[in-house]
């Protein structure tokens, strides 16, 4: 890359190397960063096949896993804006984090739209759509399948684009010394790196 090129997400890692990029202590598994951008091009895909547009929210709810890395990665690829949330919130918090941003679809672990999780009953009532993802146990592969389409009713197949470094990637909220939300911190790609 030349000194004047634009970092990214997307651009910041070699993506043709089998150097490890990220191992997961639960299953003893390593993943190159090759195999991890084949992963996260292949979510892109998904969410591009949702109908996730440039600077949609996509709320995240889900512990620190491949599935968070991947997932988070591809919705700031597919130039939408992520939002981590704590899967442990109450459903109160979620739905103040999902309305303010105005999330279009809420990714969480697989078997929560099922068991009706704090998540995705915030989700429901804002209508944003729901997709559930695990890792398939044989190839490690990151799957991910929308549970219910919420605002995403009708949306149209979008492309798979790369992110901008100037557009907005990622949506912290911060809750100063009452623990109540009091507004977010939104920050464009080149900070994210």
């Amino acid at each position: 890359m030349s000194p004047t090129q634009a970092t990214t997400l997307s651009t910041a890692f070699n993506k043709s190397s089998t150097s490890p990029a990220v191992i997961i202590p639960q299953t003893n598994r390593t993943y190159s960063y090759k195999e991890l951008f084949s992963q996260v091009h292949s979510f892109q895909s998904q969410l591009a096949r949702f109908g996730i547009e440039p600077r949609s929210a996509v709320s995240i709810a889900l512990p620190n896993t491949l599935e968070f890395i991947v997932s988070f990665i591809a919705v700031t690829n597919q130039r939408a804006i992520a939002a981590p949330l704590n899967p442990a919130y109450t459903q109160a918090e979620f739905e103040f984090y999902i309305d303010d941003i105005k999330s279009v679809l809420l990714i969480v672990p697989r078997g929560a739209v099922k068991s009706n999780a704090e998540a995705v009953k915030a989700a429901r009532k804002f209508g944003a759509g729901m997709a559930e993802v695990w890792v398939d146990e044989k190839s490690g592969e990151v799957q991910v399948e929308l549970v219910e389409k919420g605002k995403l009713e009708g949306a149209r197949e979008q492309k798979v684009t790369e992110g901008l470094e100037s557009e907005v990637a990622l949506v912290l909220h911060t809750s100063g010394t009452t623990g109540r939300p009091k507004g977010y911190v939104s920050l464009p790609l080149k900070q994210v790196l």
